[in-house]
């Protein structure tokens, strides 16, 4: 007898109980690859075209490293999505006064020994694009901009303020009209008020480095990353919470200013502050899991996003801190592989005990 009732109450067949719970690898790095392209789209309207030839130069590098490593291991070419993202990472790092053979070869070079040394992609412990970018500081300091504040300016309130009058970041020709309509409907409202020139600083500071200029750009990408829930968000905020923190209530007093008023607007909006934190500070293999571990993590950047960056306008100052905290990382793993073990241990045991004497 064919049983039919099974057919009449079953009839509509979904794959709602098969969900994911997060966005695939593959896809998070094509949102990458799109957001970062937006940078580079941001040189092509700005005329930037010395940078996007650095650019060009150093995603070639990635890309062909991994060829060359995949090809030497016998082994598929699977993270080319993510060499592109670390070649366009590592480029948007570099001084656009670079000589691009030596970009080439050292990025090449770099990334090729890292990942037999250290592993490819999440088997690694350091992260290799920051690694690059200090193997090319190395090699030639002198290209990258040295810092453009002095101590006499950050004993001011507003030391972002002294840079911009120094002619470092260029002007917007409606900067005073956002400034303006931003000082009587938004700022009003808190009491306060900006000069001209934050809007420009905020959205291009005229870096040399890329990775510094558009911070506007890079706070839109953060925000799409985190609601999209394909980086976390635990890491960048203690980073940025503890890191503003000492710039404001510490610094005055290392460079004799006044007290409890350090400039945090220098510090985001200089340094590649924002988009190191996004793209570069947790990378795949390189942040503890737990929540406790993230937090130590990002408190632990954050200190030596202080020591090394200072008050901003650092060119390479971010890359020296994420590979300080990579060292640090594991550690911070270790503790939390003894804790999970230690607890596991307490409530499985037991349980094996009792399983056994039944």
């Amino acid at each position: 007898m064919i049983y039919t009732d099974l057919k009449k109450c079953c009839g509509n067949i979904t794959l709602s109980p098969f969900v994911c719970a997060s966005y695939s690898v593959g896809t998070v790095s094509f949102v990458f690859i799109g957001l970062l392209l937006v940078q580079a789209a941001m040189l092509v309207i700005t005329g930037s075209y010395s940078s996007l030839a650095v650019l060009l130069s150093a995603l070639l590098a990635s890309v062909a490293s991994e060829a060359f490593f995949c090809f030497f291991r016998r082994d598929a070419f699977h993270a080319w999505r993510f060499s592109v993202v670390q070649g366009l990472v590592i480029g948007l790092l570099l001084p656009c006064t670079y000589s691009l053979p030596v970009v080439f070869a050292a990025v090449f070079l770099t990334l090729l020994l890292g990942k037999f040394v250290f592993g490819n992609f999440a088997g690694s412990w350091a992260n290799l694009s920051a690694l690059c970018v200090a193997v090319l500081y190395f090699l030639n300091p002198s290209a990258f901009p040295p810092f453009a504040v002095s101590a006499q300016d950050l004993q001011s309130r507003n030391a972002a303020l002294a840079l911009i009058q120094s002619g470092s970041v260029p002007i917007l020709n409606i900067d005073s009209v956002i400034t303006d309509f931003l000082n009587s409907y938004v700022f009003k409202l808190f009491g306060i008020s900006i000069p001209e020139g934050y809007v420009s600083l905020f959205w291009d500071n005229g870096s040399a480095i890329p990775a510094f200029r558009f911070n506007l750009v890079t706070l839109v990408s953060s925000i799409v990353l985190v609601s999209l829930d394909m980086v976390d968000y635990v890491v960048p905020a203690v980073f940025l919470f503890v890191y503003s923190i000492f710039v404001r209530l510490l610094l005055p007093f290392l460079v004799g200013g006044i007290a409890f008023q350090g400039d945090i607007l220098l510090a985001l909006l200089t340094s590649g502050t924002l988009f190191c934190t996004l793209y570069l500070l947790q990378y795949y293999g390189t942040v503890p899991m737990t929540l406790e571990g993230k937090i130590l993590y990002g408190a632990a950047a954050g200190i030596a996003g202080f020591l090394i960056i200072g008050s901003g306008t650092s060119s390479s100052g971010f890359v020296f801190l994420v590979l300080a905290v990579n060292l640090i990382s594991p550690v911070i793993q270790f503790l939390e592989d003894r804790k999970l073990y230690e607890s596991a241990s307490k409530k499985l045991v037991p349980l094996l005990r009792e399983s056994q004497e039944a």
